[in-house]
């Protein structure tokens, strides 16, 4: 009877192995194996051949295939299957207008400082008849403050765009306050103008001519009449009979010839309620309704009405109250 070998499974995991080891080892020799390329240029030059291994052949194109696999697995995935984050970009958006927002805001600004400049500089002059050095507070400043004061909290670009959004709304709100506290101040001082320029100052003669005779207040009766004497209510300027009479501010002429005691007169109408008269005149020079200047003829120094002497009554009254001494009118200028 024939006996039979039975392997081990010892044996079986080496004989296994070797078998591997061969299949290897061709592997290895036929990946030795060259292959030629072989270029053939269109001129008479020398051939171009290339000699590369079949490994390495093999390698380079399994890299190819699986870089053009890639692209196309990338292709399809953004193509089809890909959705983009939209509240991302919505936000991306919305910061990218706040910051367009923001750099226009900072042009309105600097514009409104300069404007804002302008306005302190006519605001002085208005009212310092000059311009002191220049204390307003530059946008550039404001800004350094700000963030000089909050640099330690500024731990991220995010928390420096938000210290600059918050920075430049709250110079837009100081800034819109200013305006309209420049703006009362300018229209109150020009309203001040105004008054100044329309009140009545200096004498009714020229500068150098007449001589007071009677001044504002309580005199005694130049006639002898009333012994207890009488309330005198202007200042009589003594002059020569013709002597020019001049407007001692703007206003609208109102001619009254029959005034009583003061005889021929001429009375003014200026603005905010004040209102001059000028009495005794021989000539009046103006009519009714008439617009003067400070300074303009408007009648002669005479001795109409009641008056010893050739003269003119100056008179300064507001509205209809008691008069007022003319005195500290002519010493405005």
């Amino acid at each position: 009877m024939q006996e039979t070998y039975s392997t081990t499974a010892y044996e079986r995991l080496l004989i296994s192995q070797l078998r591997w080891k061969k299949r290897i080892l061709r592997l290895f020799e036929k990946g030795r194996s060259k292959v030629s390329f072989v270029l053939i240029p269109n001129n008479e030059k020398a051939l171009f051949q290339i000699e590369i291994s079949v490994g390495m052949l093999l390698f380079l194109s399994s890299l190819a295939a699986t870089l053009v696999g890639l692209s196309l697995i990338f292709l399809v995935y953004f193509s089809f299957f890909f959705e983009p984050n939209r509240s991302l970009e919505k936000r991306t958006e919305t910061q990218l207008i706040s910051f367009l927002f923001y750099d226009l805001l900072s042009q309105d600004l600097t514009d409104s400082v300069r404007d804002l400049e302008k306005s302190s500089e006519a605001l002085n002059l208005l009212a310092w008849d000059e311009i002191p050095e220049k204390e307003m507070i530059t946008q550039d400043y404001l800004l350094k403050e700000e963030f000089e004061r909050d640099k330690t909290q500024l731990d991220s670009n995010l928390n420096l765009y938000k210290q600059v959004v918050t920075t430049y709304t709250e110079f837009g709100v100081r800034l819109g306050n200013l305006v309209p506290n420049f703006q009362n101040a300018i229209d109150y001082l020009s309203m001040r103008e105004s008054i100044f320029y329309s009140m009545p100052r200096g004498r009714p003669l020229k500068p150098g001519v007449g001589v007071v005779t009677s001044t504002f207040g309580y005199r005694s009766d130049p006639f002898g009449i009333l012994p207890i004497g009488e309330s005198h209510s202007g200042i009589d300027f003594a002059a020569g009979e013709g002597t020019p009479i001049y407007a001692t501010g703007p206003g609208i002429v109102d001619v009254d010839t029959a005034q009583g005691g003061l005889g021929k007169s001429v009375r003014i109408n200026h603005e905010n309620g004040f209102h001059t008269v000028y009495g005794h005149c021989s000539l009046v020079l103006v009519n009714p309704g008439d617009r003067v200047k400070r300074g303009d003829k408007i009648a002669l120094v005479g001795q109409t009405g009641k008056a010893t002497g050739a003269h003119v009554h100056y008179e300064v009254r507001i509205g209809l109250d008691s008069p007022l001494d003319p005195e500290e009118y002519i010493n405005l200028d």
